[in-house]
């Protein structure tokens, strides 16, 4: 074996905190500005130099979903007070329809208004910050990880904390401590594939409204004049036929996801682009990640091209950004106490342990093939159980965000940044209240922290609610079809049951 031994040395304890949050992402920053405000000391670790995760560094936009099809907005919370901030910044236009995609809202924002506001959050909150810096190891004494050892510009350090909540989005604290996971489809351990979003500039909106009414027909459902033009933000989905054609023309990447997909920003001429994809990568082995990173860019730019040519107003758009990094939907899912599963998203389900909602359609981009899943959001709200945050064999560690216990397709919809921020919250204001009681996760009484939860905002289902819905987000429009996206509903037979 082609190995090295590395030298053994002691290590600094860098800090001592109640709690530490591992990873920034939209589950990190519910987790950490929640344990904060509910009186723990923390400490919120990120890898890069600004907080958000997918919603900043990966630049996935917009938000989804924060409503059902009735315009009730059953995702509150941290994520909500975040919304209201995020408009009064003029940095989105808050949730609105988006009629092409059958989801019953979308929330767009500019990412560079949320790199600051998630700042001012953090710091209002209390959380202390550690920037630019790795997770790289754990030690573990009877199910309690002890010390998460981490390095930076400083050199190699620990941190030893009470709680951990791991919101890596890859279960790495999990995975180093040896607790067990699955790795994407249960049966095949096949992985959603990723995708590098970026922004493009200098569109003339108006100039592609007009192109999109006279060419409705390559359009998901063929959207009338009155959506278009009342549209507060373009969601553009279809060219599957065009697309095709130049995928055999190679004028278009043959890798790439097999239609165009994009949403318009509150910055005006500028939108976001969800296009690119690369199958068969591991978003936790470095040799995939950098082949994604080249790929995934070079599809960025001949996507753009295409788009130069084929639609109306792009004729002296620009890429304005990719990116900081690719965007991964899928990794590890740990073994947890409680799987969530297809059948809880799709009927509905509440749970006497249930911390957070989720609306989203169940959305499986293909690991294989063009055909990606797509059931239509709102139509079922259902809880995430608080037992789906514990993982075997670990006593005072939490995980929040997209790597929770999951089957393969309930994951395709509890993923989303707006979920993942509400199981965010309910991961930290447990970590608080077992900060505050002295217990271990399984201790924690989840009645109590039900009610805690909707004490400070959270939308639980069954509880007393005196927010009206939104007349203006009643989703109307009939399931659509997914023809011109690629998309197909395996689950119309079971939904709601």
């Amino acid at each position: 074996m082609n190995v090295i031994e590395e030298e053994k040395r002691e290590l600094p304890v860098y800090a001592r905190p109640e709690v530490l949050v591992v990873g920034a992402g939209p589950a990190g920053i519910g987790a950490a500005i929640a344990a904060a405000r509910n009186g723990a000391k923390v400490m919120l670790l990120e890898r890069y130099g600004f907080l958000g995760g997918n919603l900043t560094i990966a630049m996935v936009n917009p938000m989804f979903t924060f409503h059902d099809v009735k315009g009730k907005q059953v995702i509150r919370g941290i994520a909500g007070e975040l919304v209201n901030r995020l408009v009064a910044l003029k940095s989105s236009q808050g949730h609105i329809t988006d009629l092409t995609f059958d989801n019953a809202s979308m929330t767009p924002f500019d990412p560079e208004g949320m790199k600051y506001l998630l700042f001012q959050m953090a710091l209002e909150a209390g959380v202390e910050l550690l920037l630019h810096t790795w997770a790289v190891g754990v030690q573990k004494e009877n199910g309690n990880v002890t010390a998460v050892i981490i390095e930076n510009k400083s050199g190699r350090q620990a941190i030893c904390p009470q709680v951990i909540i791991d919101c890596s989005a890859d279960a790495d604290v999990v995975a180093m401590a040896g607790a067990p996971f699955v790795k994407g489809r249960e049966e095949d351990g096949a992985m959603q594939p990723v995708t590098l979003f970026y922004r493009i500039g200098g569109i003339h909106m108006a100039a592609l409204r007009s192109w999109m009414k006279q060419n409705r027909d390559l359009l998901k459902d063929s959207p009338t004049d009155e959506e278009i033009d009342s549209s507060e933000a373009i969601a553009f989905l279809g060219l599957k036929e065009l697309v095709k054609k130049g995928m055999e023309s190679g004028e278009f990447p043959k890798d790439a996801a097999p239609r165009i997909l994009f949403y318009q920003l509150p910055v005006e001429g500028q939108i976001a682009v969800n296009a690119t994809r690369l199958q068969g990568i591991d978003g936790t082995n470095a040799a995939d990640l950098t082949r994604a990173e080249v790929e995934t860019r070079s599809q960025a730019w001949q996507i753009h091209n295409f788009l130069k040519k084929h639609v109306g107003g792009f004729e002296q758009s620009y890429i304005l950004d990719t990116g900081v990094q690719v965007g991964v939907r899928e990794t590890r899912h740990i073994k947890g106490d409680y799987k969530l599963t297809e059948q809880d998203v799709l009927s509905n389900r509440a749970f006497e342990d249930g911390i957070a909602c989720g609306t989203f359609a169940i959305d499986i981009h293909p690991p294989e093939g063009e055909q990606q899943i797509f059931t239509g959001s709102g139509k079922a709200v259902y809880e995430i159980p608080y037992r789906s945050l514990l993982p075997a064999g670990l006593d005072n560690v939490l995980v929040a965000g997209r790597s929770i216990s999951a089957t393969h397709t309930a994951f395709g919809s509890a993923r989303v940044m707006a979920t993942c921020m509400g199981i965010g919250q309910g991961a930290g204001v447990a970590a608080a209240a077992m900060i505050a009681k002295q217990q271990t996760t399984r201790q924690v009484d989840t009645i109590a922290l039900r009610a805690a939860l909707i004490r400070q905002g959270q939308y639980l289902i069954g509880m007393d609610d005196p927010m009206d819905a939104d007349p203006g987000l009643v989703l109307n429009k009939g399931e659509g079809s997914g023809v011109t996206a690629s998309h197909f509903n395996p689950f119309k037979d079971i939904e709601h049951g």
